[in-house]
């Protein structure tokens, strides 16, 4: 199948977009780090995000994720308490 080929909804992406993109704080704009890989699972997708030698774990799912820009390979999302340090 060609890329140009298919055809996603709203608010879908290749994983191979994502990886490398940037990801945010919506509170604080904060970088939080960069998605470096992608778990499918049954329920939701889990987002691995890298900062320096940390991983961490985000569920891809509405309430988290509030924006993807491709083309500024730049995520921003509203991380679930407890997940990154600093948190309040």
């Amino acid at each position: 199948m060609d890329r140009n080929d298919a055809k996603l909804e709203e608010g879908r992406y290749f994983i191979c977009d994502l990886i490398g993109c940037e990801v945010f704080d919506s509170k604080t704009s904060k970088k939080l780090g960069v998605l470096s890989d992608v778990s499918e699972t049954g329920a939701n997708d889990v987002w691995h995000i890298k900062d320096g030698d940390k991983e961490y774990l985000i569920p891809c799912i509405d309430e988290v994720v509030i924006s993807v820009d491709i083309e500024n390979e730049k995520i921003v999302i509203s991380p679930l308490k407890g997940i990154f340090p600093d948190e309040d």
